[in-house]
């Protein structure tokens, strides 16, 4: 496996910025093309940003027709990125658990000269997508955000607040406690030899996972929190900003980032800007 540090560095030697969108900035970029869209393009050019998007994104954004065809013509245009899935992350995370390398968020890019289906991105979705697996999960998504939605607020009632608020005490209280059983569900196998080994499971070393935990904490106890099953989709996404060097999002998002910054390794560096911004 290929592992890089950020920013990513094209084989000309050129670096380029990580810029991982959520699926709200890509909407308003593609439905209001004079003004956060020619904001975006021009704030966050294509010669030293590079957009990047999950699976995740792709599975709301077919959603819409309209809105997913607009999305393939605007962005065939840019160099982009396609990112590892939250599991794949996970999987490279625990790969190095015991390394010092950079996990690689990078799935695969995409360029408006690239004629192969791997590298032109109508081409490679459509491939994608006639997978029976990704064909499968594409078909099932809107359920399983629904049941892990319910899974959710069925676990609420484990953890007890000390305040009726989120607050930082709390969130790291939360995340003491819910740290081993998390890494446990995500590898079962890996998590079991690592304890029977006699080591001490270590969330800072699996971010995304941490990352995760934060953001479920942050809007499972908030009283102004609004739960809608798309909240799965959101917490896959930023499951990969510990590895991006741009995160552009709706305002309760940044906000649980703001909160978490110095919690998270590499969320310190990484510049999270709100859909506002780009007005």
């Amino acid at each position: 496996m290929l592992f890089v540090i950020m920013p990513w560095k094209a084989e000309s030697g050129k670096e380029y910025l990580l810029c991982l969108l959520d699926t709200n900035a890509i909407s308003e970029i593609l439905k209001n093309t004079k003004l956060e869209g020619k904001n975006f393009f021009e704030r966050y050019p294509p010669t030293s940003i590079a957009p990047c998007f999950t699976i995740y994104n792709l599975i709301e954004l077919r959603r819409n027709q309209i809105v997913y065809e607009k999305f393939l013509i605007v962005f065939s245009i840019y160099p982009i990125f396609l990112l590892k899935t939250q599991k794949m992350i996970v999987d490279a995370e625990i790969e190095n658990y015991d390394r010092k390398e950079e996990v690689s968020s990078l799935y695969n890019a995409f360029s408006y000269f690239g004629k192969s289906e791997s590298y032109n991105l109508e081409s490679f979705i459509d491939k994608y997508f006639q997978d029976p697996d990704a064909k499968e999960m594409e078909k099932t998504w809107r359920a399983n955000e629904a049941d892990t939605l319910a899974v959710w607020l069925a676990g609420k009632q484990n953890f007890s607040p000390n305040e009726n608020y989120p607050n930082t005490k709390d969130a790291e209280r939360y995340m003491e406690e819910a740290a081993v059983q998390t890494i446990i569900n995500q590898n079962m196998e890996w998590a079991g030899s690592i304890i029977k080994s006699g080591q001490i499971l270590d969330i800072d070393r699996l971010p995304s996972i941490k990352m995760m935990l934060y953001s479920l904490y942050y809007r499972l106890y908030d009283p102004s929190w609004k739960p809608m099953p798309s909240e799965v989709t959101d917490i896959s996404i930023i499951a990969a900003t510990p590895y991006v060097d741009i995160f552009i999002t709706e305002k309760f998002q940044a906000n649980i980032m703001d909160k978490i910054k110095s919690k998270v390794k590499n969320l310190d560096v990484l510049e999270v800007k709100r859909i506002r911004d780009l007005r």
